[in-house]
């Protein structure tokens, strides 16, 4: 018999060589816990017994590695979820049929922070199993638990179309709580022949982010709403009352909390108090040099803007509740002349405007996504001035060569390129400190401005680079210029050919 000292080195050094062989490790169980060592393939878990109700595995993963589970049959509804996860350790558990077929998935559903929860249906049929891993094939220690079921609450909110079905229909002005899991949705009836409704989810818990969906009978998908919703991270959804009944609304989060969902009368949306087209922008105010105006644009919205005379800059800033806008110049027909997305930096847009193009001139302004977005919208006077490098092929010619290592300052307004003429020898031109939204192109042209070569994001990110051999005869010219027709800031740079990237 081996004294406890013994028993424990024995155990290290059994643990020791199973991890070295690239086997599960069964630890130490908590009570109750059952002394089977998961399979590392389905195969292998076909021939074993079943984890009982009420037990628990403690799982030892090294990195790649995934633990197979049997699952007992006839046991009614049940619940498998991970516990007790090492530092770092983010289950991800599966459920499988006997051919490997998923039937089901969980990743961070679990109670714990990064563990994971399956339900298992009392009418699935089985063998059944469960894999269980590691986010990104990594290693760590993890116990699972399966238990039955809790009884289901009659005053919970549906789990499934069918169910949604049976029960009576969501009743306008009246707010539903709830708190779902993770990956748990809950199905609500839309009742018929109602005005226009709009769903929407409010009075959130902290970090919860829902997700509404419009459906059919059928669970067709008609419309669906992360963020749009008055609060943070809170969903609206509208129903017109011409919509074919029956509907349903499907309610879930990102990664689990409480809220209320109620249904509201969707009464007419008040006239915005901002031009929506070209024509409104007509007859109303131009924009002035200087003038800031708060907007708030819902899904599908525009505001559109007559715009004052001069060099101008309109800017997108203040983005709030994860905006993204995006600003088009439109002609006095409405013609779009360039759009900009993110150069004013992040999510906010910027478009120049030189006193010299026709007026009158327009600017639209709209969100990208699902949500509301609400941000400032700026008029400022763009005092660049004349550039003061070359910008025509016909002007470089006529200037100073540029100068290996010294860097240029280069701003270009709409459809602008700076011009330079090249020294004699082999060279390395380079873009670097690119403003936001800035994506620059450079070529190399001979003297009849045909080209020669061309490089887009040979540099760093969108920053361009090109090897130069100016030792043919003529004259060789460096175009710099933008990806597109909006305005763009960086530096150009001249270095010997052997510069580091």
């Amino acid at each position: 018999m081996l004294r406890p000292n013994a028993r424990k080195a024995t155990r290290h050094a059994a643990m020791a060589a199973a991890a070295l062989l690239g086997l599960a490790v069964l630890h130490p169980l908590p009570a109750g816990a059952q002394p089977a060592t998961p399979a590392l393939e389905l195969a292998d878990a076909l021939s074993q017994s079943p984890l009982p109700v009420g037990g628990t595995v403690s799982i030892d993963l090294a990195r790649g590695q995934s633990a197979f589970i049997r699952l007992p049959e006839g046991a009614g509804e049940l619940v498998a979820e991970t516990r007790r996860l090492s530092r770092n350790a983010d289950t991800v558990m599966a459920l499988l049929d006997s051919q490997g077929r998923q039937l089901d998935e969980d990743d961070d559903g679990g109670e714990e922070n990064l563990s994971s929860r399956i339900e298992i249906g009392a009418d699935q049929a089985g063998p059944l199993f469960l894999r269980i891993g590691l986010l990104d094939g990594a290693a760590g220690r993890f116990d699972v638990t399966l238990v039955a079921a809790p009884p289901a609450d009659p005053n919970a909110p549906p789990r499934t179309l069918a169910d949604a079905a049976s029960r009576p229909p969501l009743v306008a002005g009246v707010p539903v709580k709830m708190t779902l899991r993770g990956r748990q949705e809950a199905y609500f009836r839309l009742p018929s022949g109602a005005p226009d409704l709009v769903a929407v989810t409010r009075a959130l818990s902290a970090g919860t982010d829902t997700v509404l969906t419009l459906v059919d009978a059928n669970g067709r998908e008609l419309a669906t709403d992360d963020d749009g919703g008055d609060e943070q991270l809170a969903s609206r959804v509208e129903i017109p009352a011409a919509q074919r009944r029956p509907l349903f609304l499907r309610a879930g989060t990102l990664g689990g909390g409480g809220f209320e969902l109620v249904l509201l009368p969707d009464a007419p949306a008040a006239t915005p108090a901002f031009p929506r087209s070209v024509r409104e922008a007509t007859a109303a105010p131009a924009l002035a040099i200087g003038q800031t105006v708060s907007l708030r644009l819902r899904r599908g919205q525009a505001a559109v803007f007559r715009l004052p005379e001069g060099d101008i800059a309109v800017v997108t800033q203040n983005l709030r509740r994860g905006a993204d806008t995006v600003l088009t110049l439109l002609d006095a027909t409405g013609q779009e002349v360039t759009e900009d997305d993110d150069g004013g930096g992040g999510l906010a847009s910027r478009l120049e405007v030189a006193a010299a193009d026709p007026r009158p001139a327009f600017v639209r302004v709209r969100v990208l996504g699902e949500g509301v977005g609400e941000f400032d919208l700026s008029v400022e006077a763009d005092t660049a001035g004349p550039a003061t490098f070359p910008t025509s092929l016909r002007a470089a010619a006529a200037a100073p060569m540029l100068q290996r290592g010294i860097a240029v300052p280069i701003r270009l307004r709409r459809g602008q390129s700076a011009y330079f003429m090249l020294p004699p020898g082999a060279h390395v031109a380079m873009t670097r400190e690119l403003r936001d939204g800035t994506d620059t192109v450079l070529e190399i042209l001979d003297a009849n401005g045909q080209m020669i070569a061309e490089d887009d994001d040979g540099g760093e990110g969108l920053a361009s680079r090109i090897a130069i051999d100016a030792t043919r005869k003529g004259d060789i010219f460096l175009r710099a210029g933008q990806l597109g027709d909006g305005a763009a800031a960086f530096e150009l740079i001249l270095l010997p050919p052997d510069a580091p990237r």
